[in-house]
């Protein structure tokens, strides 16, 4: 699920004055029909279903467009109200929970995991490695996504309906020596130096140390702690949590519909958003974890997370967040790649603006260098 083209990132941004300290606002009008043609393009000339975006600051949308079929069968439009999939931006909410456990005592990032866990794991290709939250946040675990690839289509996706397995029994198969979906290829030989290998196994991983730890499902935890203050209604893990709301129906390459779809792993890829809520998200963000007041995520985490764990390994990798320089100006934020769907959301502290793009078919390289020209874009207004 990790971002198609993270490796084309933002080629060139603008600053823009400040109003005051609180608020960073353009030095005239904005200038939007190019990044409008651009969404155009997507639509018409490569396309992309359906798509929606938007450029986010302190208080909200600054501007937006949709373009493009929710359902093309059916001709339903994309709106601010469609949901769509957003694959990995569900990540951080594993972050943000591990550091609000972090910050209360309760969980530490560099304890060995067997100290929360009810069974032993072991790297067997690196028996004294200790395998700890801060690798685990990190991808630096040693646990990859091999067997996960494996049996991703065969097991751990369903159609028309939320995944049955919850994250306990699912984790428990693939890292517990009897489970059944266990086997030494879920391990990297990481004897000699860290690796960084993006792993959806250790970051579900994670999430169930945080439901260990809080004695809670994860869903319903962090929808209390980081969603519920949002006051979204969209932004959502489950299929059953958005039964009413328009969708974006994901599509493949070749425009054939994937329809509604739920992965066992719901905490490392299967959240939800339209347009709207997602930007309410991506302003917290850009206000330092607050929302109308109300602090949803500590200034602490926020730093925590954007800070480089191991830069050998992985240069850009902070705590399931990226920081990534562009012309000595620094974005945050983290990206997903589902299947039959795209989203992006970064924020540039510097100018107290955020990107959001979300769209419903997968791309191919080419095409993904027309979708990161257009973040481009969006950064530059």
């Amino acid at each position: 699920m990790r971002n198609l083209c993270l490796a084309i990132l933002l080629a060139f941004v603008v600053s823009s004055c400040k109003k005051n300290k609180d608020e960073a606002v353009p030095q005239e009008p904005l200038k939007t029909a190019a990044v409008s043609q651009q969404v155009d393009k997507l639509v018409n000339d490569i396309k992309i279903p359906g798509i929606a975006v938007a450029l986010v600051g302190p208080d909200g949308i600054i501007w937006s467009k949709t373009a493009g079929m929710a359902n093309l069968e059916k001709k339903e439009p994309i709106t601010d109200k469609t949901v769509f999939k957003l694959g990995s931006v569900a990540k951080p909410f594993i972050a943000f929970s591990v550091m609000k456990l972090v910050e209360q005592g309760k969980l530490n990032l560099d304890t060995n995991v067997n100290d929360y866990l009810p069974f032993t794991l072991q790297n067997p290709k690196n028996p004294g490695k200790k395998i700890t939250l801060r690798t685990l946040l990190s991808h630096t675990s040693g646990i990859i996504d091999t067997v996960y690839s494996r049996f991703l289509l065969a097991d751990f996706i369903v159609k028309e309906r939320d995944h049955p397995v919850p994250v306990s029994e699912y984790i428990r198969g693939m890292l517990d020596p009897t489970g059944k979906y266990y086997s030494p290829d879920s391990f990297l030989d990481d004897r000699k130096k860290t690796i960084y290998s993006y792993s959806n196994v250790g970051a579900a991983l994670a999430a169930y140390i945080v439901e260990l730890t809080v004695k809670e499902n994860f869903d319903t935890w962090s929808t209390n702690q980081f969603i519920a203050p949002l006051n979204t209604t969209t932004l959502t893990w489950h299929l059953r949590d958005f039964a009413s709301q328009p969708y974006a129906i994901p599509y493949g390459p070749g425009l054939q519909p994937w329809g509604k779809y739920s992965i066992v792993d719901y905490c490392t890829g299967g959240l939800h958003s339209n347009l709207a809520d997602l930007a309410t998200y991506t302003r917290m963000l850009i206000n330092n974890g607050n929302h109308n007041g109300k602090q949803v995520i500590s200034p602490t985490t926020l730093d925590a997370m954007s800070t480089i764990q191991f830069p050998d390994a992985e240069p850009i990798q902070g705590l399931f967040w990226e920081k990534l320089k562009i012309n000595n100006r620094i974005i945050f934020g983290h990206s997903g790649g589902v299947i039959g769907g795209y989203a992006f959301l970064y924020i540039r502290p510097d100018t107290k603006r955020g990107v959001v793009v979300i769209l419903n078919r997968n791309a191919n390289p080419t095409e993904g260098a027309e979708i990161d020209k257009l973040q481009e874009m969006l950064f530059e207004l």
